[in-house]
């Protein structure tokens, strides 16, 4: 008789880890800025008419000097876990009270979805070379957001 006790035990505690995980989900779509998710909804709408068959701009030699005076690297040499935590002060830089701030943090953001749209655009690219797989949080990250 314990053990049946113990099995509803866990069970509820597995409902409720659940629960938690739905509400760190909502409580940090919350904090997603409106430029992101606009940026995000556009990219998916995008993606699901045209699947990224169009040509894409190449980013250019500015805004390559942008990512890197912020230290970042391309997009294609930056791994997940790096950019998750891009993404995350990303996202405190565009809550910011201070206007440069979130300005920097929106163009980066914006460079970044161009990269990224870029890399889908040239299927090729991914076949032919090693690219880390930042670019593919940076598209889950997207389609969370639009969601």
């Amino acid at each position: 008789m314990a053990y049946k006790t113990d099995v509803k035990q866990n069970k509820a505690f597995n409902c409720s880890y659940l629960d938690e995980i739905s509400m760190q989900g909502l409580f940090l779509r919350s904090k997603i800025p409106v430029y992101q998710k606009s940026v995000a909804n556009n990219y998916v709408t995008i993606r699901r008419i045209f699947s990224y068959t169009i040509v894409q701009p190449k980013v250019t030699n500015v805004e390559y000097g942008i990512l890197k005076a912020s230290g970042l690297h391309p997009l294609e040499e930056t791994d997940g876990n790096s950019l998750y935590k891009e993404l995350m002060n990303l996202i405190e830089f565009s809550n910011s009270n201070e206007k440069n701030k979130r300005e920097t943090g929106e163009k980066i953001f914006q460079i970044r979805v161009k990269e990224l749209k870029y890399i889908l655009a040239n299927s090729a690219l991914i076949r032919i070379y090693e690219f880390k797989d930042g670019y593919k949080v940076l598209e889950k990250y997207l389609e969370f957001i639009a969601g």
